[in-house]
């Protein structure tokens, strides 16, 4: 066996290898030497690299000396050449100086073209008869040059539809992943900004039958996620859509789900702050969850998926939902459980419609001595109506008649006696809600998870999902043995002389509340963060509460469930939001949520909606969603 040398080590396949595992190109496999980066044709770069030497070199002698001429419509601008160039037409050199047409600039110029014309189509192409030079397909070379030149960064509340040869600009992050397995979604970087990462989610437009099945949906439920803001839901930062791809892009970088927070017990960033810090971190995650959950239902939406799964912790401890549930074009890239979803349901959920009676009065919790009847089965027709996969199976309509809160879905069965999902799914949340409480009040405790599992737990066997249990750990059938968990809790805050503590049990009784039997036995999200509210000022000397000035907060709600007339409303904004693909050309689209939010972004395209079509089959639509012309009175923001 011959000696390893460097030659017979170092070759294109090893370096390959090299930088596809540590993401470095360096000539050792042992130590990386410089990360790969990526060229972006920034302005900055553009600026740096278009100068008037630069403009100068490109051209013959007899050339530049037109460089100093004034434009060729002189009477309505006194720019020469030169300043038009370097003021307004720095990308179009780059492009015909790439192709090797740089004199061409002044035949642009004279038409007055600049950079915001970009990209331009072949037909104008065409007018500046770069053909019937040397090279027969100058212009072929310039509209497919031109997108390397054109960058369009992602901006805050702004929509971009790429075209299929247009570059995106977006890098991976380059290091160690997050501390928890989370979903699969990717962690990316803006040019030039490593610093500030964005989580990326992908989700498919069409399938094989049809290419763009999904991307109705998929701009109807980015516009309506953008219409509820709250700091402890990961919002839309942007969105795009690429190669038959759509792309949502959130500013909140979730290093753990609240599950993995819980099952660690002690992550690195919780142990860095003292004790007493921890303890008012929890009990301000409870408020902020509730205040959350308070802003989605009085904005009309439900969220339908509370669990741990679907909270998310950053690097500084921040809490947030990871998107709003009952949106379905959310819920195609994650991994999900069924048996997860099954065990924080509402007992609504699964039950037969018509074995209950929904305005009847919440009986006490009992711990349940036979097979639940809905367990076996997913989707059985009589399941109540939920957005998850346990739920009934919700279906789009091909009207825009939006009614209640039901946005547009319906259900596939009609069930014999009618009853309105307004408060059925609202309170199912709260449900879902009082179950991670109990969980987070069990962290707060130091109580083992498994010991609560254990605790509760059933012996009847469990099939949903496609996955079958011997034991049913769920919640809803195990409302007894969960009574008897709280009531370990509450010993457990007494043996505790910490201030933080003397909420426990005030909190817990509230979160009984929260887990009746039937619907109309909970409050409503308002009321639960209100109580919150109140518990944790007066039973506690917790010196800040987050989110307790409810700034979301709307004037007239006297109850989350109450306003089907407002609920209506919203849903009214969201028809606003459904797209028309008619058009031949592309656009940037802002939401009507955050059209004041970005209205600079707005004025930086200089009041020019439109970019002129950018696929090469100018099948590209211009999507452009206008705010609506005035705010219903249902719905006027609290002054604060």
């Amino acid at each position: 066996m011959s000696a390893r040398t460097l030659t017979n080590v170092v070759n294109d396949q090893t370096i390959a290898l090299n930088a596809m595992i540590y993401g470095y190109a360096g000539h050792s496999l042992v130590t990386p030497h410089a990360a790969l980066q990526q060229i972006w044709w920034t302005d900055e770069r553009i600026n740096e690299k278009v100068t008037q030497d630069f403009v100068t070199s490109r051209l013959q002698p007899r050339e530049r000396e037109r460089l100093t001429q004034p434009v060729g419509f002189g009477d309505l601008s006194d720019d020469t050449y030169i300043e038009w160039i370097l003021e307004k037409a720095r990308r179009l050199f780059l492009v015909l100086a790439e192709i090797g047409e740089a004199d061409g600039i002044f035949a642009v110029v004279d038409r007055s073209w600049n950079d915001d014309d970009l990209p331009l189509e072949m037909d104008d192409i065409e007018q500046l008869a770069l053909t019937n030079r040397r090279d027969e397909h100058a212009s072929a070379r310039f509209y497919s040059t031109q997108f390397t030149f054109l960058l369009r960064e992602l901006q805050n509340g702004v929509h971009i539809d790429y075209a299929s040869n247009e570059e995106v600009p977006l890098e991976y992050v380059m290091g160690l992943p997050p501390a928890a397995s989370l979903q699969n979604w990717s962690r990316v970087h803006l040019p030039k900004r490593p610093k500030e990462v964005y989580v990326r989610r992908k989700f498919a437009l069409g399938n094989v039958e049809s290419p763009t099945a999904f991307e109705s949906a998929f701009i109807l439920d980015v516009e309506s996620a953008r219409m509820v803001e709250h700091e402890h839901i990961a919002p839309v930062w942007a969105s795009y859509t690429a190669k038959g791809t759509g792309y949502v892009v959130t500013n909140f970088v979730g290093q753990h789900t609240l599950r993995t927070f819980i099952d660690h017990r002690d992550p690195t960033q919780y142990k860095k702050l003292s004790k007493p810090e921890r303890r008012w971190l929890v009990l301000n995650w409870m408020h902020c969850l509730a205040d959350a959950v308070t802003t989605l239902h009085q904005n009309g939406f439900c969220h339908s998926a509370v669990r741990p799964s679907n909270i998310i912790i950053d690097d500084s401890n921040a809490i947030a939902f990871s998107d709003i549930s009952s949106l379905e074009t959310f819920q195609r890239d994650k991994r999900l459980d069924a048996m997860d979803a099954y065990i924080y349901s509402a007992p609504e959920t699964q039950s037969i419609p018509g074995s209950f009676d929904p305005n009847a009065p919440a009986p006490s919790p009992v711990v349940a001595s036979t097979r639940h009847t809905s367990i076996t089965s997913k989707s059985s027709a009589g399941s109540s109506n939920s957005s998850g996969s346990l739920g009934r199976k919700l279906t789009k309509t091909s009207t825009n008649d939006f009614s209640g809160f039901n946005f547009g879905f319906r259900r596939t069965k009609p069930i014999p006696k009618p009853r309105s999902r307004v408060h059925e799914t609202e309170k199912a949340d709260i449900f879902s809600l009082g179950c991670v409480f109990l969980e987070i009040i069990g962290f707060m405790l130091k109580k083992k998870p498994h010991e609560f599992i254990k605790h509760r737990s059933s012996k009847q066997r469990t099939s949903t999902g496609g996955k079958s249990s011997r034991t049913d750990s769920s919640y809803h059938v195990n409302l007894g043995k969960v009574e008897s968990w709280m009531v370990v809790l509450e010993k457990a805050s007494c043996e505790h002389d910490e201030d933080a503590f003397r909420a426990i049990p005030h909190i817990l009784t509230l979160v009984r509340s929260m887990l009746s039997t039937t619907p109309n036995g909970r409050p409503n999200a308002r009321s639960v963060r209100d109580k919150l509210l109140e518990i944790l000022t007066t039973h506690t000397t917790i010196p800040d509460i987050h989110c307790g000035a409810h700034k979301h907060d709307f004037v007239h709600t006297g109850s989350s469930t109450s306003g089907s007339d407002r609920a209506s409303s919203v849903a009214s904004l969201r028809t606003m939001s459904t797209i028309s693909s008619t058009s031949d050309a592309d656009t940037i689209r802002l939401s009507a949520s955050s059209l004041t939010r970005v209205n600079s972004i707005v004025n930086s395209y200089s009041d020019r909606m439109t970019l002129a079509g950018i696929s090469e089959d100018d099948s590209a639509s211009i999507r452009t969603v206008e705010p609506p012309l005035s705010t219903p009175a249902t719905i006027e923001p609290v002054k604060t």
